[in-house]
């Protein structure tokens, strides 16, 4: 697990432990170094406050994109939520840039044929996702779209990459103090107000949970153990 913050990691360590995974974290902040990747047997990249064009500021991101290509070049099932899905699109040969402005909160998700066909994205098919997030990618030659949202692509798979921009880990505890702190900004530069952030993301609560354990279990249970 790379992991570029000390946010909890919500509702994907519930489902993990639930399914009895035992896993290493990387706080590539802290300086601690990517295992070699004959070494790991899953990868997940969490998301950061950066861009994975940071590369300059944040020479760690180029590391952990060279160990993702490598990964899936192994057929190591890698999963990179927001952040980490911008570096998946980077790595297997897209672009991750700044988007024209923010998209934050709870937002419908459309998915493509191949989406409801996807044994973990069509988990949230007819469901509302948790966005936040000013970074965007341009899809890897080869891949798959999965899901879209009005404005940015929402998921993309690639031999055993599956990147998803959207944030299923987080709570609504922690999705409505990153809006009030850390990312009230982006909020803002979003053109929504703090009460129809909040009162989004209330309104979805039950669907933000449901499709959220649902696509962590059906990510783990293809693991295959």
């Amino acid at each position: 697990m790379i992991r570029h913050s000390h946010e909890s990691l919500g509702r994907l360590a519930e489902r993990l432990e639930h399914a009895g995974v035992e896993w290493d974290d990387v706080q590539v902040m802290d300086g601690e170094p990517l295992p070699p990747a004959d070494e790991v047997d899953a990868l997940i990249i969490m998301g950061g406050r950066m861009g994975a064009y940071d590369t300059e500021e944040f020479p760690c991101l180029a590391d952990e994109m060279r160990l993702a290509g490598e990964l899936v070049e192994r057929d190591v099932p890698v999963l990179g939520i927001c952040l980490g899905s911008q570096l998946l699109a980077a790595a297997l040969g897209g672009r991750a840039y700044l988007a024209d402005r923010p998209e934050v909160g709870a937002v419908p998700v459309k998915l493509t044929e191949a989406g409801y066909r996807h044994p973990v994205v069509s988990n949230v098919a007819g469901r509302r996702v948790f966005e936040m997030h000013q970074d965007t990618f341009d899809l890897p030659p080869g891949s798959v779209l999965l899901a879209r949202s009005d404005r940015f692509p929402q998921a993309f798979s690639l031999g055993s990459a599956l990147a998803i921009q959207f944030h299923p880990e987080a709570h609504n505890s922690a999705a409505n103090r990153w809006a009030e702190h850390g990312a009230r900004d982006m909020v803002v530069r979003a053109g929504v107000t703090p009460e129809e952030y909040l009162a989004g993301m209330e309104d979805a609560r039950a669907e933000l949970n449901e499709g959220s354990y649902q696509l962590f279990d059906a990510w783990i249970a293809g693991l295959g153990g």
